[in-house]
């Protein structure tokens, strides 16, 4: 595991309320994977967690990946990257209260400080949500 609940904030800009990720156990050139427990406490939770909180999971599974891999090039805060555009979107299903969830992001292209990743959300190996985004690091 290359970061903890307890340390994630170091790779992501994001602050509390709005992590969306808990641990990110991989991250490399070819893409990045994280974990993050639905709580009961979480801003986006009603009866079950909303599609934007997937999409911002997947996001910020993005941030800490490219966070770790910049830290390992140099110090300092971790970059600050924008969502460009959301495409193929599709929602499966939608996970309640205590679900643990599994994110992957492959990193399909890059250009410059953009990447296009597509990007995963599993609850027990089903698929909740998937998407392709353009991601760009400031």
């Amino acid at each position: 595991m290359l970061a903890t609940k307890e340390n994630i904030k170091n790779f992501i800009p994001q602050r509390e309320p709005f992590i969306m990720i808990d641990e990110l156990h991989s991250a490399d050139e070819k893409g990045f994977k994280t974990s993050f427990e639905v709580i009961d406490s979480n801003i986006f939770l009603d009866d079950e967690l909303s599609e934007s909180a997937l999409t911002e999971n997947i996001a910020q599974t993005c941030a800490a990946g490219f966070g770790y891999l910049g830290s390992l090039e140099e110090e300092g805060e971790p970059k600050i990257g924008f969502i460009g555009a959301i495409t193929k979107l599709k929602v499966h299903s939608l996970p309640k209260l205590g679900a643990k969830l599994n994110t992957e992001v492959e990193i399909l292209n890059t250009f410059g400080n953009i990447h296009l990743i597509q990007g995963t959300v599993f609850e027990n190996g089903a698929k909740l949500l998937d998407c392709q985004m353009k991601i760009v690091l400031a």
